[in-house]
């Protein structure tokens, strides 16, 4: 439940910030990008081992590691490997989520006045 509030304010901290660039007219330093990007992929290398003891899961000793760095690629095989092909809908909800602070921004970007300014 801890990294269920953890990922929430990671994820809110970029949508905040993303909406701001984005309203304002500019791109997110790519500092901040590369800062949200490993802390969204610790936070679910957390949830993931959180989960894993839930669920009973024999975990190889990297298993975090191999969830932090490969996360798009092992999270949805341990998903379906403990849930079935339900888990691959939870996988879809952990892809949006990671992607909706860029949406939020592209959003906030083309209902600001810096889009009639800039835009086509």
């Amino acid at each position: 439940m801890r990294t269920s509030i953890n990922i929430a304010v990671v994820v809110a901290i970029s949508i905040v910030h993303y909406s701001i660039m984005g309203y304002l007219g500019y791109d997110p330093a790519p500092e901040y990008e590369s800062l949200m990007a490993w802390s969204f992929a610790l936070m679910v290398a957390l949830w993931c081992l959180d989960d894993a003891k839930k669920y009973n899961f024999h975990r190889p000793y990297e298993f975090g590691a191999f969830i932090f760095f490969l996360w798009p690629i092992v999270l949805p095989a341990y998903l379906i490997h403990t849930r079935g092909w339900r888990g691959s809908l939870v996988f879809l909800a952990f892809l949006f989520i990671a992607l909706l602070p860029y949406i939020c921004g592209w959003i906030s970007y083309y209902a600001s006045p810096a889009y009639s300014e800039y835009g086509v």
